[in-house]
């Protein structure tokens, strides 16, 4: 879900300058590749992200989400942590989740019907022309145009302005416009609720018939009749969403343009605009690269340790341990692992920490925040109480952390180096 919201506050930053600066120029060639390149990194900025966090990293946390009560007769039992989810209702993420998932279906649904529609019409009575394209003629009165490699034109357009329409689709056949096309029309599938996918599909459409319009009036046909042309075709029906429809775009915005003079060549320095929207999507990427590093430190590991008294078992301490928000080495491509892995590790802390005795009888509870540091060679360092309770109940604590063996050091791009976790050790007396 981050990287949706990351791709799309990349597109539509980037989409902005791009009409703020390049949509009006005659760089028709240039704007294509612009906009095909702002798609192109929209799709791929939030992978600096999603780089950095890795499915192996993550896997301790999610793998320890279980309590352990142990008794004082040496029984034990295990369920499922506190902050696991419990009930059958779905929570908000999975509704929205849903409510994505059925957009993207029925926008893809839409495509291929669009695909479909346009590939059987297309292969009827065609005939191929000098530049290898295929021209259908049908007697149903679409508005003309491309698909592929094949042009589509009612026998109405075709006697009337058969020359001039199919030098326009030609052109969409020679630049493979509808390649364009099937790639705008995923993205906007995958980002249906995000305004500027349907906008950059859009400008898309439009860059494509400015450069078809200008082959034909380079061809030598007359400015004026073709725009009447324009203006009869805006007045038919359009066939599919995934073709390059002959009144695709504004007709008033194509006049405008086709009656514009060429643009100064250095304009096309205009697109060095568009490197501070990159550098903000990425800046903005790395930061959700942060906050989920956070996020997944929110998941916590419980251990209850119970003892009998008076017949009621008491709870006297629970840990969740979690990386510590740092600049360095919090998530690593590799955690360090404890010897024998997550069951390992439950069974050292389950039967090594001790509630100290005065701090029983004098009822004294609460939450330790010990740190430390796994070792390139896997040995525990620099514990320290960063937020303390009672000298008995932090004493405790480091003893406990500084008794672990040796674990399985961490690794960045294959090498081993030292990690920072902080450990938080609640110790809790039952409240019976």
């Amino acid at each position: 879900m981050i990287y949706l919201v990351v791709s799309a506050f990349s597109l539509a930053l980037m989409l902005v300058v791009y009409r703020l600066t390049l949509s009006r120029t005659t760089f028709h060639g240039f704007n294509r590749g612009v906009l095909l390149c702002s798609l192109a990194l929209a799709a791929t900025v939030p992978f600096v992200h999603f780089r950095m966090v890795s499915e192996k990293a993550a896997a301790p946390i999610a793998q320890m989400l279980n309590e352990i009560k142990v008794y004082a007769d040496g029984t034990t039992q295990t369920a499922p942590a506190q902050v696991a989810q419990t009930g059958s209702g779905m929570d908000i993420l999975s509704v929205i989740t849903l409510v994505y998932l059925a957009g993207v279906v029925i926008c893809l649904l839409r495509v291929a019907i669009g695909i479909l529609s346009s590939e059987i019409l297309c292969h009827r009575r065609s005939r191929a022309l000098a530049d290898g394209s295929h021209l259908v003629i049908t007697d149903r009165n679409y508005a003309p145009f491309s698909w592929r490699n094949y042009i589509v034109i009612s026998r109405k357009d075709y006697v009337a302005n058969g020359a001039m329409i199919i030098t326009h689709e030609q052109a969409h056949v020679r630049h493979h416009h509808s390649l364009d096309l099937i790639l705008a029309q995923l993205f906007c599938a995958f980002q249906w609720f995000n305004p500027a996918a349907w906008m950059l599909k859009r400008s898309l459409l439009e860059v494509h018939e400015y450069e078809a319009d200008a082959s034909v009036l380079e061809s030598g046909f007359d400015e004026r009749r073709y725009q009447i042309c324009l203006v009869r075709a805006a007045l038919q029906g359009s066939f599919a969403t995934t073709t390059n429809n002959f009144a695709n775009c504004s007709t008033k915005k194509r006049i405008v343009m086709m009656n514009r003079h060429s643009t100064n060549p250095w304009a096309r320095l205009r697109v060095l605009l568009m490197l501070p929207a990159v550098a903000l999507s990425v800046t903005v990427a790395s930061a959700s690269n942060q906050d989920i590093k956070t996020a997944d430190k929110q998941n916590t590991i419980t251990i209850q340790v119970a003892q009998e008294r008076e017949g009621k078992p008491d709870t006297i301490m629970a840990i969740d341990a979690r990386p510590v928000p740092q600049d360095v080495f919090l998530v690593v491509e590799e955690q360090p692992e404890y010897p024998g892995g997550t069951d390992a590790l439950l069974e050292y802390l389950r039967t090594n920490i001790k509630y100290p005795q005065d701090c029983r009888e004098n009822h004294i509870q609460g939450r330790v925040l010990v740190t430390f540091i796994v070792e390139t060679d896997g040995s525990i360092t620099n514990a320290n109480v960063v937020r303390g309770v009672d000298p008995s109940l932090d004493a405790e604590a480091l003893r406990v952390i500084l008794g672990m063996p040796y674990w399985k050091p961490g690794k960045q791009r294959g090498n081993a180096v030292r990690v920072q976790f902080t450990v938080p050790i609640t110790f809790r007396l039952s409240e019976d």
